[in-house]
């Protein structure tokens, strides 16, 4: 369901705070907002699928969500991202799979915007996506934290 136009005003300041929208012109954030859809979800339900190529960006407005990956044939719950925030932007931008399961861990609520419908707005505003694209590889290290020394980098520098 798209936006009510008394949400939008909210949606748009919400997508300007988000980081991966940091430096983008208030005209495309503008257009970005009228493509949106609001969903409102029930705890537990699945929003991206783990190696799903979903072509959807979902914007967390409200609640949070719980990233999942099986690993050795266990599920291990690998972050808990909390509104506001954003997931979906590898399969959105790199039209890779997704790397982990998402679901919502309460009552959530998103916005979420289908890649045919961001594409012409990317266009129309062009310039906005690599700024996008740069934003996300400094959210994605943000969201991995460092990374700590492989054990032959260690090795070869002796402490």
């Amino acid at each position: 369901m798209k936006l009510k136009p008394d949400q939008e005003k909210d949606a748009s300041k919400l997508l300007q705070d988000l980081p991966l929208f940091t430096g983008c012109a208030p005209e495309f954030i503008a257009a970005l907002v009228k493509v949106l859809d609001v969903k409102d979800l029930a705890p537990g339900k699945v929003l991206l699928m783990d190696q799903e190529i979903a072509r959807t960006l979902f914007i967390l407005v409200r609640g949070s969500v719980g990233v999942w990956k099986r690993v050795g044939g266990e599920k291990v719950q690998l972050a808990t991202l909390d509104a506001p925030n954003f997931f979906g932007e590898r399969s959105m931008f790199e039209e890779s799979p997704a790397s982990a399961l998402v679901k919502s861990q309460g009552i959530c609520q998103v916005y979420a915007v289908e890649r045919q419908h961001f594409d012409p707005i990317a266009t129309q505003f062009s310039g906005n996506l690599e700024l996008i694209r740069k934003n996300m590889i400094e959210v994605r290290l943000k969201r991995m934290g460092p990374t700590p020394p492989t054990p032959s980098s260690s090795a070869t520098n002796p402490s």
